[in-house]
């Protein structure tokens, strides 16, 4: 019995030191604490206790006892191991790392597993002594994607700013010494253009950055209706400069809880994105209802549409389907992004349907303010033409 207790305690004391220099120690301080492991360390119990330890960990946690060819698994490496697909090459990819540490007393590997999604697993090894080794499994799918999109946003934004501060550049080395007035007002023209464009990134930046970290305090209720009106009335120029219509129906009161500058922001988003991608001559129509316990907005457009191998990623940060006419319209690519983080902030969705060539529809349902019920039914329509 007393060899019992000594190994349990020679285990946990390697263990408390080997996860604390990978984990969070306010975790395991945490766990410790709620099983008082270290005030109790004779308990006889001690073995229990060991795992209830690993068991409130959020990682999977293997010990080796190669003398018994025991394994203690707690409850997130069971979770983990044996069971599917992915989850044998989880156990085929901890016994190499056993094997490893044999062999090197160490050992740390990311295991990316494919199985209809992918999973990225952190697996590390360490010999405790020479007849116990641990192995910890940590999924860091979530931190993998993060990092990612990470890298793509540097890589993504270091682009957009590149272009317009190359262009500025090289228009203005044009420009010097340029004596002839038509060029250099052509040159200067330019420069502005450009200078704005880089503006507006900035810009967009700017308020993607306020809508992921502002909070609901200051929310109130809004009335979406008077919110799309304005949208109307703000684009109408611009749809009657591309040779467009704007039509306007739906109900009269569309209650939603939120912040007015953010959805007045959004639901322009897509209203300038539907004229900048239609051709003359068509209408932009914006449609709004209460569905159940929804308010919904539709806004079509019949324009040159987006295809399906683009549709699950417009609303990606600097995505463009089109990026020739992207730029040429004097578009960021955050716009879409900026949208769908105002509606998902605001308890919403969106989606689209398009179709190439026939023109697209986007649809954005957000939780509706609920009153009592009034007898006005009537609905507001119009067309600005």
């Amino acid at each position: 019995m007393a060899v019992v207790f000594f190994l349990a305690g020679v285990i946990c004391a390697a263990l408390i030191a080997f996860l604390v220099s990978k984990r969070s120690t306010k975790e395991i301080q945490l766990a410790i604490n709620q099983t008082g492991l270290i005030k109790q360390p004779e308990a006889p119990n001690s073995l229990a206790h060991l795992m209830e330890v690993l068991d409130l960990l959020t990682i999977g946690v293997i010990v080796l006892d190669r003398k018994s060819d025991r394994k203690l698994r707690n409850n997130a490496a069971s979770s983990m191991t044996g069971i599917r697909y992915v989850d044998i090459l989880i156990d085929q990819a901890v016994d190499e790392m056993i094997t490893q540490v044999e062999q090197t007393g160490s050992g740390d590997r990311i295991l990316e597993a494919v199985a209809g999604t992918t999973r990225f697993l952190q697996i590390r090894g360490y010999g405790l002594d020479k007849e116990r080794i641990i192995v910890t499994v940590e999924n860091i799918t979530a931190k993998s994607r993060i990092e990612t999109v990470q890298t793509d946003f540097v890589a993504n934004l270091s682009h957009e700013l590149k272009t317009p501060i190359g262009a500025v550049a090289a228009l203005a080395d044009s420009l010097n010494g340029e004596t002839e007035t038509e060029v250099v007002w052509r040159l200067a023209e330019r420069i502005v253009s450009e200078s704005h464009r880089m503006a507006r990134i900035v810009d967009d930046l700017l308020d993607l950055s306020r809508i992921e970290f502002s909070g609901t305090e200051d929310w109130a209720e809004v009335d979406l209706a008077l919110v799309l009106i304005e949208v109307v009335s703000t684009n109408q120029h611009a749809a009657k400069r591309q040779g467009l219509g704007l039509s306007l129906t739906g109900a009269p009161k569309l209650e939603v809880l939120g912040d007015r500058s953010q959805l007045l922001s959004s639901m322009s988003n897509l209203v300038d994105n539907a004229i900048k991608y239609s051709e003359p001559g068509g209408v932009v129509a914006i449609q709004s209802s209460i569905v159940g316990q929804e308010v919904v907005v539709a806004i079509t457009d019949h324009g040159i549409g987006i295809s399906k191998q683009h549709q699950d990623r417009i609303f990606e940060r600097f995505y463009r389907v089109d990026k020739a006419r992207s730029r040429a319209t004097g578009g960021t690519g955050l716009g879409l992004s900026i949208v769908r983080h105002i509606v998902s902030e605001h308890g919403g969705t969106i989606e689209v349907v398009s179709e190439e060539g026939v023109g697209s529809t986007f649809t954005v349902r957000l939780p509706h303010v609920v009153r009592e019920q009034t007898n006005d039914s009537t609905t507001t329509t119009g067309v600005l033409i």
